[in-house]
């Protein structure tokens, strides 16, 4: 017997196997390490339920838990809820929790944990932008330890959406940490006031430096998570973060501007840039309404100076801006040109830029029948933030747009969390450039009329609009089961805003996350998702 090409064949099968073996021992996850993430703004403050702006709520996914979370492909699976039962009517939702969830006090997550945070979130004393979500419920009941039902007083298309991923979705934090602690000792995040049922334990937060969170060894996730640490430090700016970026400092960019993606390709072509659908609108919003008292938040209002004439935002707004122009400047062409409120990546989005076509003869015929010209010049102020640069380069790009028909734009930059104040305050700003808020779906209570005319809305609607037929569009919207109904009445309440300008949208923005090429086991679900349970790192 020719032993030879039997020896052959057998090294060459010993070979292939021990490939097979070092490609799937390089993927099994490796336990422990430090995740060193960036963030381009400072968090406001730790109080999960009140706090604004996804750097908290990025925070608040990792130490809290919830019912359900999204997937990318829009499928619901469980967080502590194991399972859970719709009703036929859409009327009660009947959720099965699992028994191994703790709190990070080693408290239980039971069905009265969860009523108590819901509560919580519905008291109009917590003053939650998340409460106008759950104007829906009817009441909750606790069946037995394990068991919620949630009945609402009329169907909610969007309920399971709006729990796993409405800013914070719904953040369950430990019911004896919440009376035992002051809403400002979260707020500053004090030890043992945040006390969550998410894969990381909250550690501390230094304001201006870092935020630093740890493995909770209890997670009901078995061998979860694989991180020792996380720490999130604030690198405002751009190109200082790239470099931190390119000398290994930081693992991951939780937020990064589209207008430096090209550099960033450029200078670590081993990077991971991460991106998807366009589910966030550029704005370019203005203000409908001030406090006719001058008091901030009042609800005396009345018409802004300057938009409060639907002239002029039309003027501006519809065709006094040329988004095609912008998109080109500002992010190089990757993103899409867009009039409706929704961006093209929302869920039953409509497309109707055709009410909107750049025309600076019509711009400056409706500004000159609002009473503005030569004689009487139209000066405005325009406010942005320094959260991503891209946002000060589409200012610009307005201004100058806007000198075509006659107006002149002052610009205004200041930092994230002093804008969030500004608008969310109901301070004083004319116009702002700025992607508001990521919308899964349309389902938002961002542009619904004032809180004051509104029970629905909230801070979240900067505009401040008073129109309460943009309630009744909503309300019919988001009870429509039918989809097919439905999506006839997302074209019609979009074409409603868009002929309006009550929410002024340039384009899409898209959304950009970088990792080192290291990072493993994250999967990219934009601004809704931010999970570390099952990051490891390669290294």
């Amino acid at each position: 017997m020719n032993r030879r090409p039997f020896l052959l064949v057998l090294t060459a099968l010993l070979v292939s196997l021990a490939l097979v073996s070092g490609t799937a021992l390089a993927q099994t996850p490796k336990r422990g390490g430090t995740l060193r993430v960036s963030y381009g703004n400072e968090i406001a403050h730790l109080d999960f339920h009140t706090a604004p702006g996804y750097e908290m709520m990025w925070v608040a996914m990792n130490v809290g838990c919830g019912l359900v979370n999204i997937t990318p492909d829009g499928k619901f699976v469980g967080d502590a809820a194991d399972s859970w039962q719709t009703s036929s009517d859409g009327l009660l939702y009947t959720f099965k929790l699992r028994k191994n969830v703790l709190f990070h006090d080693g408290t239980p997550v039971d069905a009265d944990a969860v009523k108590f945070n819901i509560e919580r979130l519905r008291d109009p004393a917590t003053k939650s932008g998340m409460r106008p979500f759950y104007e829906p419920v009817h009441s909750l009941e606790v069946l037995d330890p394990q068991t919620l039902q949630i009945r609402l007083k009329h169907p909610y298309a969007f309920f399971l959406h709006m729990l796993a991923a409405y800013r914070t979705g719904l953040t369950l934090l430990s019911p004896n940490s919440i009376q035992k602690f002051t809403v400002d000792d979260r707020k500053q995040g004090k030890p043992g006031a945040i006390i969550g049922c998410g894969p990381f334990k909250f550690v501390e937060w230094v304001k201006g430096s870092h935020l630093l969170m740890e493995r909770f060894d209890k997670y009901f996730q078995p061998g979860l998570p694989h991180l020792d640490k996380v720490i999130i430090r604030v690198i405002k700016d751009p190109v200082t973060e790239m470099a931190a970026f390119k000398a290994g400092e930081i693992d991951f960019i939780a937020s990064f501007s589209p207008d430096h993606v090209d550099t960033m390709r450029a200078q670590n072509p081993k990077a991971q840039i991460m991106t998807g659908k366009e589910t966030t609108p550029m704005l370019a919003a203005m203000k409908v309404t001030v406090p006719r008292d001058g008091k901030p938040m009042s609800p005396d209002r009345a018409p802004h100076p300057i938009f409060g004439d639907l002239r002029v935002r039309k003027a501006i707004g519809c065709f006094g801006i040329d988004r095609q122009e912008v998109v080109k400047i500002a992010f190089k062409g990757q993103a899409t040109p867009w009039v409706g409120m929704a961006p093209p990546g929302t869920f039953e989005s409509v497309n109707v830029n055709q009410l909107c076509p750049y025309d600076q003869a019509k711009a400056r015929a409706l500004l000159a029948e609002a009473g503005y010209g030569p004689p009487k010049p139209l000066t405005l102020e325009l406010i942005t933030n320094t959260e991503k640069s891209v946002f000060n380069v589409i200012a610009t790009v307005l201004k100058e747009q806007l000198a075509r028909i006659g107006v002149t734009a002052n610009i205004r930059l200041v930092d994230k969390v002093s804008w969030m104040n500004t608008t969310l305050g109901d301070g004083p700003w004319d116009m702002y450039v700025e992607d508001l808020l990521s919308l899964l779906t349309i389902d938002s209570n961002g542009y619904l009329s004032s809180a004051y005319t509104s029970t629905k809305s909230s801070a979240w609607s900067h505009p401040r609009h008073t129109d309460t037929k943009v309630d009744d569009y909503y309300a019919r919207y988001a009870k429509e089961l039918d989809a097919t109904k439905r999506k006839a009445l997302a074209k019609e309440f979009l074409e409603y805003m868009a002929d309006n300008m009550y929410w002024n949208t340039i384009s899409g923005s898209p959304f950009y996350m970088v990792a080192q090429p290291w990072m493993k086991g994250y999967t990219y679900n934009a601004e809704f998702e931010v999970h570390y349970h099952k990051v490891w790192l390669d290294k």
